[in-house]
């Protein structure tokens, strides 16, 4: 029971802090402080991994291994469906022409990212679905041959090729790569699954408040990362800096250990049933809503001032769009 209240409390509301943060990412706050903001942000698909990994144990003693992929692929491929026509629709609109689009999307290099990459064609926030779905088939066959030890073995492996070929790449290398390299199932969906994995045999030696103070130095480590690499122009694309995977482990395991030792509050009961429920959708649909309600605020003249709350309302209207939909879609069902 004690790690059931833990699933519907503490996490379910870091998963309502995460798909807020991946908003600021996509749709950051203006200036500097919008540029140091989404460093701290960049922990939120790491700790998403985290959360499926930690609960895996659970999903493999119960037998529901091909309930959690089917489930995951549903999203994927509703998902990449919903942005196939959203950007075709965009296509007209723009005057860019079907057919040009459908071969611009459609290239061979295209189709292979996907296949190996993760990288969707249609929104390049999409590739966390498919690392997701990739880690999980993976997981069926590590586990069958009893090789889930070694995986979790090589995960420092795998995070420092990341910074190797990603963030830190002109500091290593001298050289750039393309973020999709990193930015896949290897690199990210299965280091930090793994580490979930493990923090599930936490015993509690650490007290709360010190996994509070941790994070409040792995943000400042964090900034001063950034502040380092952009300072010596060797800042590479890519999300993930060193300070990144400790502020991810220590935000996860606060939110473990803090919500053990209270109840919910009515606004955090609120805040825990939009993570447990809508998030995913959350982070599927709210591409959609930057773009709306930027080009409305653009033609209305209050594009601006609107940036520097943008994060915000597109988050608010996401939850709302959501909420309304999961309404309606369960009306129809109880009325089938």
């Amino acid at each position: 029971m004690e790690e059931k209240f833990v699933r519907f409390s503490g996490f379910d509301i870091l998963k309502f802090l995460c798909a807020f943060l991946v908003v600021c990412i996509h749709c950051p706050f203006p200036g500097i402080v919008g540029q140091y903001f989404t460093a701290l942000a960049r922990i939120a698909v790491p700790i998403f991994f985290m959360i499926t990994g930690f609960f895996y144990l659970d999903i493999v003693n119960k037998h529901r291994q091909g309930q959690q992929i089917k489930k995951i692929f549903i999203y994927f491929a509703l998902a990449n469906f919903f942005y196939l026509v959203w950007k075709l629709l965009l296509a007209v609109v723009s005057g860019t022409g079907i057919s040009a689009w459908f071969v611009q999307t459609f290239s061979v290099k295209n189709i292979i990212n996907f296949i190996v990459f993760n990288e969707s064609p249609f929104n390049g926030h999409l590739w966390y679905l498919g690392a997701l779905l990739y880690v999980l088939l993976i997981m069926v066959v590590v586990y069958r041959s009893r090789l889930n030890k070694i995986f979790c073995a090589i995960t420092p492996l795998l995070l420092l090729g990341d910074l190797i070929f990603g963030k830190y790449s002109l500091f290593v290398l001298h050289r750039e790569f393309p973020y999709i390299v990193v930015r896949n199932f290897f690199f990210v969906g299965l280091p930090y699954f793994c580490i979930g994995m493990m923090l599930r045999k936490y015993k509690g030696i650490v007290k709360t408040k010190t996994f509070l103070l941790l994070s409040i130095l792995f943000s400042l480590t964090t900034l001063l990362e950034r502040y380092l690499l952009v300072s010596a122009d060797l800042n590479a694309t890519r999300d993930q800096y060193i300070s990144t995977t400790l502020l991810s482990i220590t935000v996860f395991m606060f939110f473990r250990e803090f919500y053990q030792k209270r109840s919910l509050s009515k606004v955090e009961q609120v805040f825990a049933k939009v993570g447990r429920e809508y998030s995913v959708w959350v982070y599927i649909i709210h591409p959609v809503f930057i773009t709306i309600l930027s080009v409305l605020m653009g033609k209305c003249g209050l594009y601006n001032a609107y940036q520097f709350i943008a994060p915000i309302i597109v988050y608010f209207v996401s939850i709302v769009f959501v909420s309304v939909m999961c309404i309606i879609i369960k009306k129809i069902k109880q009325a089938v």
